[in-house]
Parts: C-alpha cells; sequence; structure tokens
C-alpha cells in the first residue's frame, strides 16, 4: 500500500488546517499515512515569543495576517483562538513521535493543535504537554521521563534531517509517490495528488 508523507509542525496554522482537511479525505480511502516533522522556528525560546517578535523586520502585519488566518479556520469549520505568542515545538514533537508508538498520534495531533491555536497554550511547558496527553487519551504521563528516552529525539533528529535531505523549506506539503504538494490546499487538490475519484 502507498503512503502519503505529510510534512508538519505544530506551531503552522496552516498545518492544523491542512489536518483537518486532509483528515477528511483519508476518512475516504484506505491510504496510510506517515508524519514527518519540520523544525518551522527551532531556536525559539522556552518562554516563546510574541508574534511581532516573531514577525519583526519582515514587513508582516501581524494584526491583518491573524485575522485572514482566523477567517480561513472560522470557513472550515475550526476553532481558532486569540494567538499571541509562538512557542517552541520540539518536546512536543517528540512526545508526538511516542504517541504514535502508543496508537494515539491522531488524537494527539489534534489536542496539541487545540491547546496552541485554540487556547493560546506555550506547548513547550510540561503542564500543557501533560493535560494534551491526558486530553490524547494517554492517560497521566510523566513528561520528564518520556523525552528523556533516547529513541524520541532520534526520531524527530530523522525527521529534521530527512526535510533538509528532500529540500523542505516549508510546511505543510505532502509526498506521494514522488509527488509533491506544497502548502495548505483543498480537499479536491489532496484528492488528485492521490488520485481519489
Amino acid at each position: 500500500m502507498h503512503i502519503l508523507e505529510i510534512f508538519t509542525d505544530y506551531i503552522c496554522p496552516w498545518c492544523y488546517l491542512a489536518d483537518f482537511q486532509m483528515n477528511k479525505v483519508i476518512s475516504e480511502t484506505n491510504i496510510r499515512t506517515k508524519y514527518t516533522f519540520f523544525p518551522l522556528h527551532p531556536n525559539t525560546p522556552a518562554g516563546g515569543l510574541t508574534l511581532q517578535e516573531l514577525f519583526a523586520g519582515r514587513g508582516v502585519d501581524v494584526a491583518a495576517n491573524q485575522d485572514l488566518i482566523r477567517q480561513q479556520m472560522v470557513d472550515a469549520g475550526l476553532p481558532y483562538g486569540v494567538r499571541t505568542h509562538t512557542y517552541n515545538s520540539r518536546a512536543a514533537q517528540e512526545l508526538g513521535k511516542w504517541a504514535e508508538q502508543k496508537g494515539c498520534g491522531a488524537e494527539f495531533r489534534e489536542q496539541m493543535f487545540r491547546a496552541y491555536f485554540v487556547g493560546g497554550s506555550n506547548i513547550a511547558d510540561e503542564r500543557v504537554l501533560a493535560g494534551v496527553c491526558e486530553a490524547a487519551g494517554l492517560g497521566a504521563v510523566n513528561i520528564s521521563e518520556v523525552l528523556d528516552e533516547s529513541e524520541h529525539r532520534s526520531a524527530v533528529d530523522a525527521d529534521w534531517l530527512r526535510c533538509r535531505q528532500l529540500g523542505v523549506r516549508g510546511v505543510p506539503c505532502f509526498l506521494y509517490e514522488g509527488r509533491w504538494l506544497t502548502g495548505c490546499q483543498s480537499p479536491d487538490a489532496l484528492k488528485q495528488l492521490i488520485r481519489v475519484e
């Protein structure tokens, strides 16, 4: 069976929207998916950065940009809260690998996106991560213990290396049978990529 590879990061609003759209497409097929994490802002400090700090010097109108994103989410039927900061997603990515092993990858992704994009939570904070795990059905989790396991660090390191090797420079993007689709696309475009009639 062919695999659709999805390149993503929990702090990317378009990945949040794309995940929702992709789930609609996947529910109509028997296609398998593989999630590969991308380092969107890997140098973000643990306490996060305001969006003004993140986009400083880039000529981005943060308020207008957030209004645009919020409207896209509303149009898609997705909740979207007040987002003022970006946070470091490395620990969340490592926990995501662990959640996949536990069979709760999809639930964890949904709860992680909601914690950040609806709740505005710092997803680098271990208390937030513990709450996400519990909401995803993983029970009470010792976050430090899981993050101490080198297996999950190595898995994320391998994802970041794959992104560099393939020349991935932004997310979301999708790879299927050697064909690429970049950016947050419509369900029809995703269906066309995997040739679903």
